[in-house]
């Protein structure tokens, strides 16, 4: 399973997404345009006159499980192993809301979102960026802390979970340094 079954199975989820949208009765539009992707904008839901830009993030790789944590992307290596800021505090992103699609779980004991027809649940979590950047920032996590505790954290190979002092590990929050995934 490599980058392309990947990207197939975020197509498959995001019709699946439209589905709900629709069934919810939401006037919404699907980007297909990947400049407006690459700023952090899968759906803009039009809601009250006002327009919002919805990112879609998803627990793809955990299929058939119900994870209580999503992880909020800090920084990242790309293909030319060069230190990227994540998606969270980049501010190239237009991203309004992320809708954290978590508890995927597929019919039939399949392992493996192949159609759109193989979802039976999924959990759909709204978070506003915005609100949650300054209630990191009202807990003494602003930006510059957090990019400390990148740095820190990627200098020292701290794999695995890290516990921030200012946070309670199990409830709060942490970060995690993934070693399979740069």
């Amino acid at each position: 399973m490599g980058f392309q079954f990947d990207l197939n199975q975020e197509q498959i989820l995001h019709r699946y997404l439209a589905l709900i949208y629709q069934s919810k009765k939401l006037k919404f539009e699907n980007i297909a345009n990947l400049e407006q992707q690459h700023r952090g904008i899968d759906v803009i839901i039009n809601h009250n006159s006002e327009k919002h830009n919805i990112d879609e993030k998803a627990q793809l790789h955990y299929i058939n499980k119900d994870l209580p944590t999503f992880t909020f992307e800090l920084s990242y290596l790309n293909k030319n192993n060069e230190l990227k800021e994540g998606w969270l505090f980049d501010s190239s992103k237009q991203t309004q809301y992320y809708f954290l699609v978590t508890g995927i779980f597929l019919k039939n004991k399949k392992t493996k979102l192949q159609n759109i027809d193989d979802i039976e649940t999924v959990k759909i979590t709204s978070v506003n960026r915005k609100k949650l950047i300054n209630h990191l920032a009202t807990n003494g996590l602003p930006r510059t802390k957090l990019e400390e505790y990148d740095f820190d954290i990627r200098t020292s190979n701290s794999f695995g979970k890290n516990i921030i002092p200012k946070l309670d590990g199990k409830k709060s929050g942490l970060i995690y340094y993934t070693e399979h995934l740069p």
